[in-house]
């Protein structure tokens, strides 16, 4: 193996190893120093892209019939994949500028991967290996990308396609006094925030180990209600997160217990 290749391997393995163990505890104790997460998986791309600079170059020197991504190997497509993979948070996540970047990469990528299946293709004229390879690698990216963009330009609407991970809105809800039959409508600011919960289904893999299940779910809390009448009551108590079309009992900051069930109905 090439000496600059090796070592740009254990470089990728170390950043891994660093992001794993340390990220979530750095985002928490030094957030000032995030960015040297943010730059290390650039300066490791750059690296890849000059080693795959070498290759084309020889790719040119010898003057060979074979298009340019066969002199590419499995590594070259690893290694980008780790290093987005594990660099796409630390990156586009905490700065603007830094999803920029990661969003040209993103779409660089995706046009090279479609260049490549659609010669590969044409040469072929069938699914092999490289175009699947490609296809896959495009849907995780694409798939990063819009996690990344959400973060920054997602949509305050519950249950979109491009829903923000948290945010505070409003939503028409439906309103009862506690022990009334009197319904009525009104407008509720909430808060809205994402949760993932792991199951354990019982049931075992071929190596004995718990298979899981993860769900993710959307809570919402009921922060404040704006009545018919005009007036407003800010909400103390939610003894648990609301879903759309459900109801949950809420008490505001006079005692009062109200019955809520949020509606479908976005206010914008």
């Amino acid at each position: 193996m090439n000496k600059n290749i090796y070592t740009l391997n254990w470089a990728i393995g170390a950043y891994v190893a660093l992001t794993l163990l340390g990220y979530s505890k750095m985002i928490a104790t030094a957030p000032s120093l995030l960015i040297l997460f943010a730059l290390a998986p650039l300066a490791l791309l750059m690296w890849q892209a000059i080693l795959l600079r070498n290759s084309f170059a020889n790719h040119i020197s010898y003057k060979t019939e074979e298009p340019f991504y066969e002199h590419f190997d499995q590594g070259d497509y690893w290694r980008v994949f780790f290093i987005l993979l594990f660099g796409a948070r630390p990156l586009a996540s905490h700065y603007l500028l830094g999803f920029y970047v990661f969003s040209a990469v993103v779409f660089f990528l995706v046009a090279v991967f479609i260049f490549i299946s659609s010669v590969e293709y044409f040469r072929k004229k069938n699914l092999s290996p490289l175009i699947i390879g490609c296809l896959a690698f495009s849907y995780f990216l694409l798939s990063w990308e819009r996690n990344m963009y959400v973060e920054h330009y997602g949509v305050p609407i519950i249950g979109h396609f491009l829903e923000k991970p948290e945010y505070h809105t409003k939503y028409r809800v439906e309103i009862s006094p506690d022990n009334s039959t009197r319904k009525f409508q009104a407008i509720a600011d909430i808060h809205v925030e994402g949760r993932t919960e792991t199951y354990d289904d019982g049931d075992e893999d071929r190596f004995g180990r718990s298979i899981t299940q993860s769900y993710t779910y959307r809570d919402v809390w009921i922060k404040k209600l704006y009545l018919p009448n005009g007036g407003i009551t800010i909400i103390e108590d939610q003894l648990e997160p609301l879903h759309l079309g459900e109801s949950v009992y809420v008490t505001d900051t006079h005692g009062n217990s109200w019955r809520v069930r949020l509606l479908n109905e976005p206010i914008h």
